[in-house]
């Protein structure tokens, strides 16, 4: 009977001493990044005839221009916002405030595809 038991606590104490070996060889291997990675490409500023308003609450954007703008808001903490599209003459809620997830707003960029910056 002591022999069984005595088998019973090694095999015990083998597997409880395995699992963190198990669990660690699961995790795949993942390759560094390369050292020389470029910096992603950043969409160009909103046009100056589209003007943002901050507040605790909501982000808002106004287009003063005589065209549609597509826009999104980039805070300063490099999350960015959906896309709104921004007809001539019309103001929008784009964004949460400053009290959101992402702190105070950087700018206003254009979304993809970017459009050709001839002017207001």
């Amino acid at each position: 009977m002591f022999i069984r038991t005595h088998r019973w606590t090694h095999r015990a104490r083998a597997l409880t001493t395995a699992a963190p070996a198990v669990t660690l060889c699961g995790l795949p291997l993942l390759p560094a990044a390369p050292a020389s990675a470029a910096p992603l490409p950043t969409a160009p500023p909103a046009p100056s005839c589209v003007a943002l308003y901050e507040s605790w609450r909501y982000v808002t954007a106004s287009n003063d221009c005589a065209s549609s703008h597509q826009v999104q808001v980039v805070y300063q903490d490099g999350a960015t916002g959906l896309c709104y599209v921004l007809a001539p003459r019309t103001r929008t809620t784009v964004g949460e405030g400053y009290f959101g997830r992402h702190g105070h707003v950087d700018h206003l960029a254009l979304c993809e595809p970017y459009e050709a910056q001839t002017g207001p």
